[in-house]
């Protein structure tokens, strides 16, 4: 019998152990992975479809980010096209059109008092606005293109942003001056999120490792090291306890915070995770790559029901609690409002649909929200989750 040269034996030896490896982490993730059991479709309320500015032919406004502010009265979209779309919901009304971007809106968040709304863009400058009347209060150059997310540390005038470069960067909404400069694991980062008493900031992207700091001195905690693909995504339990986690993997993660730990690992789905929140205790919602929002029980990792109709990415989502509102973006131009009060009683009518140009700050033609909307003034309603996902 000829004898292999120890040189090929070595290699077959290292194939089969890799393969070996291979199989029983399949097993393993079997074992954490439950079956997808419901299949339940639930429609839109109301669908608002954008088009570009009137009168012009540029980009599509593929919507890149939303937020609600916190008293529920203002409505703020960024895109592809370089516009920030601000309405009013309570006076339904416009209230303006700012045109500051020279390129695509990445993310934008509204200040915990409302006053404020403080935008990203890819031309690497971030932007701070009066939300009464639109106006340009301040801007930042940022020394790298690319900035992709932003979010407000809760109960505070601060936030971070961060983007194509490695660092994370605290910014002062009313001071505009910079409070902290710290690296992340890696460069191109895409996912920010605060925990909701603000004590926690988690950082993630193309490494696929999710860095956590402590807020009161912004010490590094722990890192979460995934599945080793790019984050998208990420967003707190209500009561902090939970980090879920998505992106280019097919698994949606839920992770202690504390210590980087593994909770669970949910059923297996055919996109990738471009946004991710909580809708309660009991609900996560995912936006996809595939076009759909898909709702999962957390305790289970089971998925509860598809959320259908988009024909684009679903690259950003906001959690409305008191009326127990989804709010929806996409890359097809359009917003949803899904009412999740009780999904198992929603029946599959055909939603309402808007279509909404991008008309000059004069326009107020009055805009139907959906039921309950416009009523959000009267109560603080607490919103889950960060605009995450783009199309890089």
């Amino acid at each position: 019998m000829p004898i292999l040269p120890i040189r090929v034996f070595i290699r077959i030896t290292a194939f089969l152990m890799l393969a070996m490896y291979r199989i029983a982490l399949l097993a393993i993730l079997t074992a954490w992975i439950p079956q997808i059991q419901a299949q339940t479709v639930l429609e839109p309320t109301k669908i608002v479809r954008l088009h570009g500015e009137i009168g012009k032919n540029g980009p599509i406004p593929i919507v890149k980010s939303l937020d609600l502010a916190q008293q529920g009265h203002l409505l703020a979209l960024g895109g592809d096209d370089h516009i920030i779309r601000l309405w009013n919901v309570r006076e339904r009304k416009f209230v303006a059109q700012l045109h500051e971007h020279k390129e695509a809106v990445r993310g934008l968040a509204f200040s915990p008092d409302d006053s404020r709304l403080v935008t990203v863009a890819q031309d690497g400058q971030i932007h701070i606005w009066d939300t009464q009347d639109g106006r340009r209060l301040h801007s930042i150059p940022e020394p790298v293109r690319g900035m992709r997310r932003i979010m407000f540390q809760p109960n505070s005038s601060r936030f971070a942003v961060c983007g194509f470069d490695q660092n994370v960067r605290i910014y002062d909404a009313v001071t505009y001056q910079l409070i902290a400069t710290f690296p992340a694991h890696g460069t191109n980062n895409e996912a920010v999120a605060y925990s909701h008493d603000g004590s926690l900031l988690a950082v993630g992207g193309r490494t696929g490792i999710v860095r956590i700091w402590n807020t009161a001195d912004y010490r590094h905690l722990t890192d979460i090291a995934g599945d080793g693909r790019r984050v998208r995504a990420m967003a707190f339990s209500p009561d902090d306890s939970l980090l879920a986690t998505g992106g280019e993997g097919p698994f949606i993660m839920l992770w202690n915070p504390q210590d980087g730990a593994l909770v669970r690992v949910f059923s297996e789905r055919p996109g990738k995770t471009f946004s991710l929140t909580f809708c309660g205790s009991d609900v996560l919602a995912s936006g996809e790559s595939d076009n759909m929002a898909r709702l999962w029980d957390p305790s289970t990792g089971e998925q509860t029901a598809i959320l259908s109709g988009h024909t684009g990415t679903v690259s950003t989502m906001r959690y409305v609690s008191r009326i127990q509102m989804l709010v929806t973006g996409s890359f097809d131009a359009s917003i949803r409002f899904w009412t999740l009060a009780q999904p198992s009683l929603l029946q599959a009518t055909a939603p309402t649909v808007l279509a909404l140009p991008a008309a000059p700050p004069e326009w107020t033609e009055p805009l139907v929200f959906p039921p309950g909307v416009s009523a959000l003034v009267s109560e603080n309603p607490i919103l889950y989750g960060v605009p995450i996902g783009d199309a890089n």
